[in-house]
């Protein structure tokens, strides 16, 4: 099941105060939490990120450029993500979530 969602960097956002004034980069971990809350409003339950195997940054993202993110929601805890704007992709790869299905305690 694929999903698609967008969100923007508000240019006010704290982490841009340091990122080249005058010409800000939203930092890679910024884009990385938009994409995790992204998955988690998306998904009935809470979700722990246990594994960030691929990552790849290919272009870099300024403030107010509207992000096109696609990601899969497939039964096991592995979902591929993309981030565009427009045509150019932004950032793409892999989360693996830890599955958060409750421990039941059997008492014999």
């Amino acid at each position: 099941m694929t999903i698609e969602t967008q969100f923007l960097i508000d240019p006010l956002h704290p982490s841009l105060s340091g990122h080249f004034p005058g010409n800000p980069i939203v930092p890679g971990v910024v884009i990385l939490t938009e994409v995790l809350q992204a998955i988690a409003q998306s998904v009935p339950k809470p979700l722990v990120l246990s594994n960030v195997p691929v990552v790849k940054f290919h272009s870099p993202l300024r403030p107010n450029e509207l992000v096109h993110l696609t990601f899969t929601r497939p039964p096991d805890q592995v979902i591929t993500f993309s981030c565009q704007v427009g045509t150019r992709k932004i950032v793409s790869g892999q989360l693996i979530f830890q599955p958060t299905t409750p421990l039941h305690h059997h008492h014999e």
